[in-house]
C-alpha cells in the first residue's frame, strides 16, 4: 500500500450496515486483547446498553474509496443527565500508521459530539502500553482521570 499519503485525500464519514465487512476487517486489526469478542450487528448500530447508551457511531476513515480507520461514539439516552459520550475501537490499518488518521477521525469525532449532538464530555479507554494513542489523546486535551486494573483467573 501507499505510504506516501495526504491526509488531505482521506475522509470521513458516518458507516452504515452496509459497510460491516470493512469495519469488521479493521477490527480484526487490532491489538487489542479484547478485539475477539463477536458482536453482532446490533452491536455495531444499535446499543448496547439501552440505558447507558441509546446509539454507536461508526466513522470510517477513507483513502480512494478503502476504509483504512475507524472509530466508535457511543451516545447516552437524551434524557441522560450527563450526556458524556464513549470514544472506543479506535483502529487504523497498520500500513497507514503514523500519517495522521487517528487524529483526523478524532478531530472529527470531537467536532461531532460538540457541535451536532452538544455533549458535554467525551471518555475514552487506553491501555497503558498504547504511547502513541495516548500521546494523541493528551495531545488533543483528554486528560486522565485514573488508571485502573484488570484481573483474570483462568479457571
Amino acid at each position: 500500500m501507499n505510504n506516501e499519503l495526504s491526509t488531505s485525500q482521506v475522509t470521513i464519514r458516518l458507516a452504515t450496515p452496509e459497510d460491516l465487512p470493512q469495519i469488521e476487517h479493521l477490527d480484526s486489526l487490532s491489538s487489542s486483547p479484547t478485539r475477539h469478542i463477536h458482536r453482532e450487528v446490533e452491536k455495531y448500530f444499535g446499543s448496547i446498553d439501552p440505558s447507558t447508551h441509546e446509539h454507536t457511531f461508526i466513522f470510517l476513515a477513507e483513502l480512494q474509496q478503502q476504509a483504512v480507520g475507524k472509530a466508535e461514539l457511543m451516545v447516552p439516552p437524551a434524557d441522560a443527565v450527563a450526556s458524556v459520550g464513549y470514544i472506543k475501537r479506535v483502529i487504523v490499518h497498520p500500513d497507514f500508521r503514523g500519517q495522521s488518521i487517528s487524529r483526523r477521525v478524532m478531530q472529527h469525532i470531537v467536532t461531532f459530539a460538540r457541535t451536532e449532538l452538544h455533549l458535554s464530555a467525551l471518555d475514552l479507554h487506553v491501555w497503558e502500553n498504547n504511547l502513541p494513542a495516548i500521546h494523541l489523546y493528551e495531545a488533543l486535551g483528554f486528560a486522565l482521570q485514573h488508571r485502573e486494573l484488570y484481573y483474570h483467573l483462568d479457571l
